[in-house]
């Protein structure tokens, strides 16, 4: 595990997003989960070390990051549209039923995701104070319209889930693409000039990786706005997914994966897209 700064540390062994913990002389809130169940004992195992774990915050409902809380035993908070999405599935889980470009795509089917529903919900902000120290939940929708931040203003951390991706394309298959650059920029807002961010896929981020996102985000928006104007949209998926695409240096593995997280996503939002404007 890596220490980020006092309290405040970041686990990346696991598959799956990178897990934080925030340490506090009142319990550990634990950042995430761990997708299987031996890596979730594991994962308790080390979080022994610091203290007892208290809370686990999920950043949102996406299944890389919300199967796994299941089996931790531990109250979960959550945004209460993560909330509302995880109630209105299926108990059972299978990553081949509508893969994603997920690490949980791998996954056979599983059973008692309901165990995983937050039990602590809000709608804009949530404070929470362990011991000496306040922590911050801010609803901060984008990549899905439940995702929050997990704001720890003593330390000046803000774990921000998948707002920002630098390695890997973001899958955009629930998004909000207008509220996620809404989000970014309010990531370099005066707010935030002495924040430090950690994002769920790539660690400890640097703010030259928040103006990318948004550069990235703003082609996927220009693109939605091309194919929701036509009835056949494939040939201008399949375009925006290479142009996409080729600004990344993957190995082949990663870029197929990539590849398919792009256009898998670019399909799924002009559904959603196209069910609401029908």
């Amino acid at each position: 595990m890596k220490k980020i700064m006092t309290d405040v540390y970041l686990e990346n062994k696991f598959s799956g997003v990178q897990l934080g913990l925030i340490v506090t002389d009142d319990g550990v809130l634990l950042i995430d989960s761990p997708i299987r169940l031996e890596e979730g004992r594991a994962w308790l195992s080390r979080v022994a070390e610091f203290g007892v774990p208290t809370y686990t915050a999920l950043l949102d409902h996406h299944p890389d990051r919300v199967v796994g809380a299941r089996d931790l035993g531990i109250p979960i908070i959550g945004h209460r549209y993560t909330r509302q999405h995880l109630a209105s599935k299926s108990d059972s889980f299978k990553g081949s039923a509508h893969p994603i470009g997920a690490e949980t795509d791998r996954l056979k089917r599983i059973t008692g995701v309901s165990r995983s529903i937050p039990d602590l919900t809000f709608l804009q902000k949530l404070k929470i104070r362990m011991g000496k120290f306040e922590v911050e939940f801010w609803h901060q929708p984008g990549p899905t319209h439940g995702a929050m931040w997990v704001v720890f203003h003593k330390r000046k951390v803000v774990f921000i889930g998948d707002t920002v991706w630098e390695n890997d394309p973001p899958y955009v298959g629930q998004a909000n693409l207008a509220d996620w650059l809404t989000s970014l920029d309010m990531l370099r807002s005066p707010v935030f000039n002495s924040y430090r961010f950690i994002s769920s896929r790539d660690g400890l981020i640097k703010r030259e990786e928040i103006n990318s996102m948004a550069r990235l985000v703003r082609k996927f928006q220009v693109r939605v706005e091309r194919f929701t104007e036509t009835d056949d949209p494939e040939p201008v998926i399949t375009k925006a997914t290479n142009e996409i695409i080729s600004s990344y240096k993957l190995s082949e593995n990663r870029e197929e994966t990539a590849r398919f997280r792009i256009q898998t996503g670019l399909e799924d939002l002009y559904h959603q897209l196209h069910e609401v404007e029908d």
